[in-house]
C-alpha cells in the first residue's frame, strides 16, 4: 500500500477531499490529515492523524529493538562461550537474552520514539507550522492513479507533495522519502 501526501491551505478543503473521497470508495480509515491545530479538523469531522503517523514510536522502537537484540544475542553468546555464570548457559538461555533484550530496546526506543516527529511526515514540518493541512490518503496500487487523478481534476488548490509506503522501516531515513512538489 502506498500514501500520497498533499498539503491543502484550509481546514473546509480537507473537508471536502475527505467527503469526495469516501464518495468514491477511499475507506475513512484511509483518509488522515495532520495539522498544527487540529481543533478545526474535529469541528469539521476530518479525521486527524493518527498518534502512531504523528509520532516515531513505532519506527524508534523497531530500531531500538534491533539494536537491543544485538546486545542481547551478544551478551548471551559470550556468556555461552565462556560459561562464567555459575549456572550453565545453553543455547535457550542465549535466545532467551536476544528476546529479552529486543523487547526491552522496543520500549525504550517506543518512549523515546513519543518525543519525536514521525520519520515519515518529517519532511513537511515547514507546510504544517507554515499552517498548511497535510493529508494523508493510503491507497492500494489500483486506486493509485484513481486518487490522483480526483484530486488534479477536482482540488486544483490541493498541491501533490509526495508518496511512500505504509511500511514502517527500521531502517529507513527520512531523506529516502521520494517527494515531488508538483503534481
Amino acid at each position: 500500500m502506498k500514501r500520497l501526501y498533499f498539503v491543502a491551505e484550509d481546514v473546509e478543503t480537507c473537508e471536502r477531499v475527505s467527503q469526495t473521497l469516501h464518495n468514491e470508495g477511499i475507506r475513512e480509515g484511509n483518509f488522515h490529515v495532520l495539522a498544527k491545530d487540529e481543533t478545526g479538523l474535529y469541528q469539521h469531522h476530518v479525521r486527524s492523524a493518527t498518534t502512531y503517523q504523528q509520532l516515531d514510536v513505532i519506527h524508534t522502537g523497531e530500531r531500538w529493538a534491533l539494536c537491543g537484540a544485538a546486545v542481547g544475542l551478544a551478551v548471551g553468546l559470550l556468556a555461552w562461550f565462556t560459561q562464567v555464570l555459575p549456572w550453565g548457559i545453553d543455547p535457550f538461555t542465549v535466545v532467551l537474552m536476544t528476546m529479552v533484550g529486543g523487547l526491552f530496546g522496543a520500549w525504550q526506543g517506543g518512549m523515546v520514539g513519543l518525543s519525536r516527529e514521525n520519520y515519515k511526515i518529517a519532511p513537511y514540518h515547514a507546510d504544517i507550522e507554515a499552517g498548511l493541512y497535510l493529508i494523508m490518503i493510503d491507497v492500494d496500487d489500483g486506486n493509485r492513479s484513481r486518487v490522483r487523478e480526483i484530486m488534479n481534476m477536482g482540488f486544483p488548490e490541493v498541491r501533490y507533495r509526495g508518496k511512500d509506503s505504509t511500511f514502517v522501516n527500521p531502517l529507513a531515513r527520512a531523506e529516502h522519502i521520494y517527494h515531488q512538489s508538483t503534481h
